[in-house]
């Protein structure tokens, strides 16, 4: 006698094993390291330039940051972000999760590297009222949006890399020499001039 197998639980019993096998699939992506990490900022630049000081406050770099932000991200398919600096740095935006816009807040905390780039240092969280890892998002965030090529993102060690050494427009590099949180803030960077 032969045993008639059900249609549904076959059916059933596959779509379960898929979804393990994507779940599993993204862990591992997800837990792999990115390709430039150890290449990031790098290579120096031994073309000779002139060093011009500025120096801004809190207000001045937030309308800095919101005009580059808004032409980089001009025409744009995916979700805006923007960039804050209050007591620490701040990225927000909101992204499409499960079909539904959910707002996300990452707090940083920066640090000025002896090459003048700079580290963020992931320190809070907000995504909606849920609780998620840091890295988790980073790693969203990596994958979801257009990034300038001198930012980098390192998910597991929750900390946003920006090599400003090679943000170059027409020639035209930046080294940053002072961050300073408190009061209005105080941001001093040398503009590099090519000679």
């Amino acid at each position: 006698m032969t045993k008639q197998r059900n249609p549904w639980k076959i059916a059933f019993l596959t779509l379960i094993g898929l979804i393990v096998l994507i779940f599993l699939a993204l862990l591992l992506v997800v837990q792999l390291p990115s390709n430039s990490d150890n290449q990031f900022g790098e290579s120096s630049n031994t073309q000779r330039t002139t060093p011009i000081s500025a120096e801004l406050n809190k207000k001045q770099l937030n309308t800095l940051s919101e005009y580059y932000l808004d032409k980089l991200q001009n025409g744009s398919d995916n979700a805006k972000y923007h960039f804050k600096v209050a007591d620490q740095g701040i990225v927000y935006g909101s992204m499409k999760l499960l079909g539904a816009n959910v707002d996300y807040t990452v707090f940083f905390d920066p640090k000025v590297l002896s090459n003048g780039n700079i580290e963020l240092h992931a320190t809070k969280l907000s995504l909606g009222q849920f609780p998620v890892p840091i890295s988790f998002v980073l790693t969203y965030v990596e994958k979801s949006y257009r990034l300038p090529k001198w930012v980098q993102l390192v998910p597991k060690q929750k900390l946003i890399k920006l090599d400003i050494n090679h943000m170059s427009r027409h020639g035209v590099n930046y080294r940053a020499k002072t961050i300073d949180m408190t009061g209005k803030g105080k941001f001093a960077f040398d503009i590099l001039l090519p000679q």
